[in-house]
């Protein structure tokens, strides 16, 4: 599963008299660049253990769960001992782990998660979806018009105040209906709706 989100599992095999485990490692702090016969080299970034743990004494606790060769890394890393990085010619942190005893596996020759290919598509899958809900929730609106009557010279029947207290007392009846919105004008009411696809 680890090979499909990260495009690479990396683990540390760990015999014991009685039994034979791999350790996980944390794919973001694992590399390999080259193989020796046949076998995938694992170089492990040893600032992980300061950038995961703060805390110097609970660091340390952590670090002695480890195999050996980590602790060996660590104090290469910490006294600056490590091969520096070619790009940046900055302190090294990068620790060649034994061939033997670590593992790499993935499911192409780029280590790349196996969709990656596919997330622009789910990408414009989700704006295409919220897009056609728009267009679902504009073919349910209704605007309701009230339009205020004028008398025969033109001039308003209702004053500002009782065409807002007319505006908000429909508002009020309408305001658990699902797509319908009032708008307030002069003359007789009717209605719109917008869902009508003859426009």
């Amino acid at each position: 599963m680890t090979a499909i989100i990260d495009g690479a599992y990396y683990g540390y095999r760990i015999m014991t008299p009685d039994s034979f485990i791999i350790q996980d490692l944390p794919a973001d702090y694992c590399r390999s660049r080259y193989s020796v016969n046949g076998l995938p080299v694992v170089e492990f970034d040893m600032s992980f253990f300061d950038a995961m743990f703060t805390d110097v004494t609970y660091r340390m606790k952590i670090l002695n769960l480890f195999p050996k060769e980590f602790r060996k890394g660590y104090l290469l890393y910490l006294q600056h001992k490590l091969p520096a990085d070619e790009a940046t010619q900055a302190y090294g942190k990068w620790f060649t782990l034994d061939p033997g005893a670590s593992v790499k596996f993935s499911l192409g020759d780029r280590d790349m998660p196996l969709f990656i290919n596919v997330i622009p598509d789910l990408i414009d899958l989700e704006a295409a979806k919220g897009l056609d809900l728009k267009m679902q929730m504009q073919k349910l609106l209704k605007i309701i018009v009230q339009k205020l009557p004028l008398d025969k010279n033109s001039d308003l029947v209702f004053d500002v105040d009782e065409a807002k207290d007319l505006h908000d007392n429909a508002v009020a009846m309408l305001k658990n209906a699902l797509g319908v919105n009032v708008l307030t004008t002069f003359a007789e009411v009717d209605d719109i709706d917008v869902s009508n696809d003859t426009a």
